[in-house]
Order: C-alpha cells, then structure tokens, then sequence
C-alpha cells in the first residue's frame, strides 16, 4: 500500500514520444456477491484464451501483484482491489483511444460471458446506472493530467470521496508508474531521430506519407517497443487502433496517433 498521491499527474512530458499517466478511476465496494473473477478459467475455456491476449503490466495478475492492460485499449491499464474491498482501478494513459467507462463496459460483458460477473440483467444494469450517474459526470468534467483526474468512487453510497493526502491510497500506482516509465525507456531506445521525419498522417488508421518516405524500409512498434511489422512503405497502410511508433529507416522515428 502506498501513501503518495500521483505526483505524475503534473509532470509535463518532455520527449515527444513520452507516456504519462492522464486519469485515475478507482472504483470501491463494487456489490461482492456477483463476481467470481477468480474462477472463470476453470468454467470456460474461452476465458483462458481471452486472458492469454492481456498484455502484462506489473509482475503477476490484474491484482495484489501487477496491472493489466485493457484488451480495448493499450493505453489504460487496470487491476483489481481485492485486499480491502470488492474494487478496481483504472490508470489511463496518454494516447488512450478509449475512455475508462468504455474499457470497464468491455471487460465487465467478457467476465460476465465468461462467468466471471454472475448477475441478472437488473441488477447489471443497476451497476452501470449508478457508475454513469455519479462517476461518470465527475471524470467527464476533471481536467486530465491534474490531481482532479484521480478519482475515487464508493459504489455501495454511490458518492465520490475526497482526497485527503495518504487517503484514499491508490493501491496501483508504483506499478502504473513502472509501466509508464519501461513504455518511455522502450521507445527512446527503438532509435535516435537524424533528421527531421517528413510527413506523417494518419487518418481512420491508415497511413499517408510524403513522395520522399514511399518505398523507404519501415518497421512499426507498440508503445512497449514490440516489433508489429516491417516492409516497404506505402500510402494507405492500415495501422491498429492504439498508438504506434514508426522507424524510417535513415530517417528516425515517429510517433502514430
């Protein structure tokens, strides 16, 4: 458990391929008696495959030991709160495409197909609505990459709580930070800029260049600094919905929003 509040909410990103941390949602008291996260591998094995997708963020599981990277969205890593009550976090970094109300609506429906949430329609649907009430008003409205971006919200008094320094504590937040710091080291190592990139659009995910780039030898990376692919370059290539990082080579790096 850490006692300091997110001391990265201010920091201004100085690398143009810099990651921060943008917001940070807890949610607290979710009703305990409709999950079983722990047991959706044994019940389906369509769960299993679903979790060999995440990408891990931490050094374990989405809880106690590490985070989880949303499978919607790279960008906004999450774990659960288990050790004091039935909660979550949610960190969302720069270059999210996806808001944190969007990333939990789709983790939520495939622990729910998986069993993972066991609930009625009623009562899952009463669980968004106080969210969307209270919660969702609340982070459309704080300024991101502020301390009024770190929110906490206590789903059984469907209220926001204030934050006092040391409490709430964000049980997460050294390992969102990790996270962001290996992202940033992964990029500014892919390569050093030796020129000035020419231009570079993307629009609906598909790339435009400048004459000067097409035909020039080009690998593409996640945030993390995985290799995705490489090849020739042409217009209108198609690029995955998360942000990128485009290596020209002889050219330098870029990063794709």
């Amino acid at each position: 458990m850490k006692k300091i509040l997110i001391l990265s909410l201010v920091a201004v990103a100085t690398l143009w391929a810099e990651t921060k941390i943008e917001m940070i949602v807890r949610i607290e008291n979710l009703p305990e008696e409709i999950f079983e996260i722990y047991n959706m591998d044994d019940k389906n094995g369509d769960c299993s495959i679903y979790n060999g997708k995440r990408i891990k963020s931490g050094y374990g599981a989405c809880g106690e030991d590490g985070l989880c990277t949303a499978i919607l969205d790279s960008n906004v890593l999450f774990g659960w709160t288990w050790l004091y009550n039935e909660g979550i976090e949610f960190y969302v970094l720069a270059g999210a495409t996806h808001s944190w109300r969007e990333v939990i609506e789709d983790e939520f429906n495939h622990y729910r197909l998986c069993r993972g949430i066991i609930a009625d329609d009623s009562t899952y649907n009463s669980m968004f609505a106080k969210i969307d009430s209270v919660l969702v008003p609340a982070s459309n409205k704080c300024e991101k990459g502020t301390l009024d971006c770190a929110l906490v919200y206590d789903h059984s008094r469907a209220r926001m709580l204030g934050r006092i320094v040391g409490s709430p504590i964000f049980e997460f937040h050294e390992f969102a930070i990790d996270s962001v710091k290996a992202r940033n080291a992964a990029i500014s190592s892919i390569a050093p800029v030796k020129y000035k990139l020419e231009t570079i659009r993307v629009q609906n995910h598909r790339l435009t260049a400048s004459p000067k780039l097409l035909g020039r030898q080009f690998t593409l990376f996640d945030v993390n600094g995985h290799e995705l692919r490489r090849g020739t370059l042409q217009n209108n290539m198609q690029l995955p919905t998360y942000p990128t990082v485009i290596k020209i080579h002889g050219f330098g790096t870029q990063l794709l929003k």
